[in-house]
Formats: C-alpha cells, structure tokens, sequence
C-alpha cells in the first residue's frame, strides 16, 4: 500500500533480531551481528481489533420506562419480513399496573351504575312525595266550597293548610331540582374518573404492546451488542432497560468500522490514517479505509478496572468483497509514513548520558556516535542524523575494550 516493491521495515526487525540472539550466543566481543544502514520506506503501523456495522442501521430499542427481561430474540443473521416479531420484552411491574388499572376500571363501571341507580331511587321518591303533595292540594282546593259554611276561624285554618301545602309542593320541586343537578354531577365526575382511567389503560396497554418489537421493513435482524465495547450480544433471560438497543436493521450496502483503543494507543492515532482491514471470517478479503472521529472520552470495559477503552470509527472506501455487519476485523493503522529515509531497527539504539547513541563498525573496533532521531517506535527508528547510508551498526552493544 505504501511503497511498491521496496522492503517494510517492520517485517525485518523480527528476523534480524532471531540473528542477533544467535550471533550473540556464539561469538561474542569483537565479531558482532551488523545492521547496514540503507535508505528505505518507514512505516509505523498500529494492530487493533475492530467491528464491521453498518452507516444506515434501523435500531429498535427498548422502550422508555421499562425495566424487564428478554423474553424472546431473533436469532442473528436472521432474514425477516415486515411486522415479524424480533423481541419480546417481559416487565412484570407494567403487566401488575395494567392488571391493577383494568380491575379499577371494572370497578369504576360498577360504581357509576351503582351512582346512576341511587339517583333513581332518590329521584323516584321525590317525586312521589310531589305527586302526593299535589294529590292533597287538589283534594283541599274541592272542599274550597265548604270554606264558606265554615267559621272565620276555621276557615283561616284551611286556608293556612293549603298555603303550606303549595309551600312544600315548591319545596319538593326544588328539591328534585336540586337532586337532578347533583346526580348529574355525581354521574359527571364517575364518567370523568373512568374517562381517566381508560386513558391509563390505554397507555398501559399501548406500553405493553411496544414490549413487543416488530420489524419495520424486511431485511437482515442482528442482535445488539450488550455494550458498546465488547462483542458480547444480548441474550434470552437478559435484563434490559430504557432506551438500550437491542436489535439492529443494518443496510448492508454501506459499511463502517468500530475500533476500541485504549488510552496510549488512542494517542498516536489521528483523523485521515490509513487503515486497512482483514477479517478471519473471510480470508481472503481485504478492505481499505481511513480514520474518522477519535471519541474524546474513555469507557471502563469492566467494573473496577481502570483501563479505559477509545472508540475510533473508520471509514470502508473500497473492499474486494461485500461486508456484512457485526464481522470482527483485524485492523492495521498507517500512523506514519516516510518514503525515502535512513531507517534502523531501534534494538541499535542506545542511550548514553540521556543522548542517542550507536556503534557502528570501523575495521575491528567500534565508533560510539551520536544520532539525532526523527522518528522512534518499539519496532524501528527514522535517524536524521550521525550516519551514513551503508554504515554498518551493530545489534549489540559492543565490549567497552572493543570501543573507539
């Protein structure tokens, strides 16, 4: 990807150093295993593991103000239809109040007919006691003719007796007037309270219902992963709560890559390096792709732990094979690259009173010199300065006898 034909630097480090321990172990002193120095391409590349997902996922999540249990899943891979049903969420404490609210609401029914036929009743009465009181004033308004065989005073009597009983008779109209007005209004606040409650259920039974995920259009159904560092998917028998995803619709046409870093490799990572992807599920295919977006927080991956996990994600640009989601990719990140430059195995790199120093190879004995590194990594070093190309170095630190 970076230079052609000409040698990675890293790939050599390895066999040189096999070299080193053998020469070391049978020669010793004077006659040490030589590095020369040539000019060559510098690449330093970092080996993480990633996660292939897709860029236009459908993402069904459980639903908000829910703490259950998985009851069902889809198994993962699985291609399904339309309105199939992906996951069945178990929360006890919703079907308990759902259970609660349709035995209030019974009750609630029982109540209004129980307020609907007191007020009836007492209805009834009241106008029983008015049809009464009208019997009795028209009896006494027939005897009104006897009034004038009557003495004065008896028939101030009479004439009292009716004037109070056309009192009682307004009284009683009053009072089934009255009584109407309550009973409506003791029906009013029944039906307002059952009302109120069909609403509960209704809400209740709508959030039972959204335990119940469904597919929103036909395609492939991938089980979420319970967190977002590991690879660990969710299971029948899990808790689950709101909002957590738990199973995804990937568009498979249109792929990205999550990488989890920790902290000191995150650090050398930029937005733009090279990746570029191998995955054992399919060995031979190969995809290629740059970095994206660096997460500026850290994530503990377990409990206690203070090793904090990066996400980086990474772009898919060009690959052999089509991709699908949830794939474990092996990941190798293009950190830097120099094309044309002097380039050691750092094992030759030694340290003198805080400066960098090497040995290189003058007839019999050795020249200590100081160098100037541009570019150091575990594996190899970019020197700017102190050697030459074609200078040989050596592995090992040289006797101090054998020194110049």
């Amino acid at each position: 990807m970076f230079g052609g034909r000409k040698k990675i630097v890293l790939s050599a480090v390895a066999a040189l150093i096999g070299i080193v321990l053998a020469s070391c172990s049978a020669k010793g002193g004077e006659d040490l295993t030589l590095y020369t120095v040539e000019r060559d391409a510098f690449v330093d590349v970092l080996r993480v593991e990633g996660f292939t997902e897709s860029l236009g996922a459908i993402t069904l999540t459980c639903p908000p103000d829910v703490d259950g249990s998985i009851e069902y899943l889809v198994e993962s891979g699985t291609m399904v239809k339309q309105g199939d049903t992906l996951c069945i969420i178990e929360d006890l404490s919703i079907e308990e109040r759902y259970d609660n609210l349709l035995i209030d609401l019974e009750n609630s029914y029982a109540d209004l007919e129980a307020t609907k036929a007191n007020a009836q009743l007492e209805l009834a009465m009241l106008e029983a006691q008015v049809r009464t009181n009208e019997a009795e004033t028209q009896i006494a308004g027939l005897d009104s003719v006897q009034l004038l065989y009557l003495s004065p005073t008896e028939r101030r009597i009479k004439e009292l007796q009716m004037e109070q009983s056309v009192i009682r008779r307004e009284r009683l109209y009053k009072q089934v007037d009255k009584q109407k007005i309550i009973q409506q209004a003791d029906i009013k606040k029944a039906e307002s309270k059952i009302s109120r409650i069909e609403r509960r259920v209704e809400s209740q039974r709508e959030l039972l219902q959204s335990l119940i995920l469904l597919a929103p259009r036909d395609g492939l159904a991938i089980r979420a992963r319970r967190n977002p560092w590991t690879t660990q998917t969710w299971l029948v028998g899990d808790n689950v709560w709101n909002g957590r995803a738990v199973v995804t619709m990937p568009t498979i046409d249109s792929m990205k890559v999550l990488i989890y870093a920790q902290e000191t490799e995150c650090k050398r990572i930029e937005v733009g390096d090279s990746v570029e992807y191998s995955f054992d599920a399919m060995p031979y295919n190969r995809a290629w792709g740059r970095i994206t977006k660096l997460s500026p927080m850290g994530l503990k991956r377990t409990e206690g732990s203070e090793v904090k996990t990066f996400e980086v994600e990474a772009s898919v640009d060009s690959v052999l094979q089509p991709l699908d989601p949830g794939l474990s990719a092996n990941c190798r990140i293009f950190l830097q690259h120099v094309p044309d430059t002097l380039v050691v195995p750092t094992v030759c790199i030694y340290k003198r009173d805080s400066v960098d120093v090497v040995y290189v190879r003058k007839g019999k004995k050795y020249e200590e010199r100081v160098v100037r590194l541009s570019i150091t990594t575990p594996r190899s070093s970019v020197i700017a300065e102190g050697v030459n190309e074609g200078e040989q170095i050596t592995l090992i630190k040289p006797d101090d006898k054998h020194i110049l």
